[in-house]
């Protein structure tokens, strides 16, 4: 009951976001890219939780769990590495599953709440095996959406991410969304895992 009190919290959540023409307007949990993670969290919160993301050293996300938050069990923020200020270039939501079923179908209705309220924008869906398990056993299921059509990439993200072995030890498996920004994009698509 409480999954599904939190996705009908997220598609309600959801009808703010089709006024918006911004990628930076967009939240989650009260939080918004291009703003700085300093003002919602402690700098050593985000020292203490941060890890690499890719195999260079360009980014840092920091995730944080809290049973405040109105939709999510965890956030993500992802900010560069070398940035005071901890701008948020990354941002994403997730809520924590037991089996891949109960990721796969919670993906399936988070994309359906986005499909109905960004149902002019350009979709597309694929899978695979996530790049931080290297035994290849952990998959990943998402529909990216492109809200901007003069961004240079889907912006919003939909995401089943399920994690096995000693990749389930490191990571949690959750379904939810990310928020990145271009130039994040731009990173994640042409220098992060090389």
């Amino acid at each position: 009951m409480r999954v599904f009190i939190a996705v009908l919290i997220l598609i309600l959540n959801l009808q703010s976001w089709t006024k918006a023409d911004d990628i930076r307007d967009f939240e989650i949990e009260g939080m918004s890219i291009g703003s700085s993670a300093l003002e919602f969290l402690s700098e050593s919160q985000l020292k203490n939780t941060a890890y690499l993301l890719g195999t260079d050293d360009k980014y840092l996300t920091s995730y944080f769990y809290d049973s405040d938050y109105a939709v999510y069990e965890a956030v993500e923020v992802s900010y560069l590495k070398n940035d005071k200020k901890y701008i948020i270039q990354g941002l994403s939501g997730g809520i924590i599953v037991e089996n891949l079923r109960d990721c796969k179908k919670k993906n399936d209705e988070i994309i359906k709440g986005l499909k109905d309220f960004f149902s002019e924008a350009q979709s597309i869906s694929d899978e695979g095996f996530t790049p931080v398990d290297t035994t290849g056993k952990s998959k990943f299921f998402r529909t990216s959406f492109q809200i901007n059509p003069s961004s240079k990439y889907f912006q919003i993200e939909a995401s089943c991410i399920f994690y096995v072995g000693e990749a389930a030890n490191e990571f949690i498996s959750s379904a939810g969304i990310t928020i990145k920004t271009d130039e994040m994009n731009d990173w994640l698509h042409n220098e992060a895992y090389k």
